[in-house]
């Protein structure tokens, strides 16, 4: 299961003493910029041990979070016990609110599975925001230079692909890659409008690593 897979990366220590990424900056700008934004609820997907979650949080942001690592809310849950009980182990999927959300954060998420898996987290983000909500998305860029051993699973006609990871971290998982074209394709299939990018953050990997890891970030907003 995924959820164990999770667990044994964080019971190993997986982003301890790491700082949020720039990202979360942008989000805590773009919130508090916007008055329909502004004093919202907001849920982060995939929140993880709290890297930016807490951030976020400490930034001003009310948010709950979600994932499917109980191993990862309990390590969020003491290291941010105000935000203890917003935080709940379930997957994006069979998570259930009361009430719809004006922001949702998913970063490094929907490029968990095949271009199939891709399209649902979409489709389930705009079901789990209002109208005029917001989506603030960063995943894996199809430029990535692929490090680990990996087979190629599939390609779509718009430039993405999946692979299956044969060695590394995450051997034996999917993990989808996606152009800016395809990107900007789910957003709109799923009801979005881009509002930001999508820009690309092309971060070089430190020696004896080669070539580069890149990321999409966007923001978007629901009709």
């Amino acid at each position: 299961m995924a959820s164990k897979r999770w667990d044994a990366e964080y019971g190993r220590g997986r982003y301890a003493g790491e700082p949020p990424i720039k990202f979360a900056e942008t989000i805590l700008g773009a919130v508090a910029g916007s008055a329909g934004l502004s004093g919202g609820r907001g849920l982060y997907v995939g929140c993880g041990n709290g890297r930016n979650f807490i951030r976020l949080v400490r930034g001003g942001l009310d948010l709950a979070g979600i994932d499917p690592s109980p191993v990862a809310i309990g390590q969020l849950a003491a290291r941010c016990p105000s935000a203890a009980g917003r935080l709940q182990c379930v997957d994006m999927e069979r998570f259930e609110p009361g009430a719809r959300f004006d922001y949702l954060i998913a970063i490094q998420v929907f490029q968990h599975g095949c271009a199939a898996s891709a399209a649902r987290y979409f489709e389930r983000a705009s079901q789990l925001l209002r109208s005029g909500g917001a989506l603030f998305l960063r995943a894996n860029s199809a430029s990535t230079d692929v490090y680990f051993d990996h087979r190629v699973k599939e390609t779509t006609a718009g430039g993405s692909f999946t692979v299956r990871y044969l060695r590394g971290p995450k051997r034996g998982t999917d993990v989808h890659f996606f152009s800016g074209r395809d990107l900007v394709g789910h957003l709109l299939r799923a009801g979005f409008e881009v509002t930001a990018g999508p820009d690309e953050d092309r971060i070089e990997r430190a020696p004896p690593k080669t070539g580069a890891w890149s990321q999409w970030e966007a923001a978007a907003g629901k009709a």
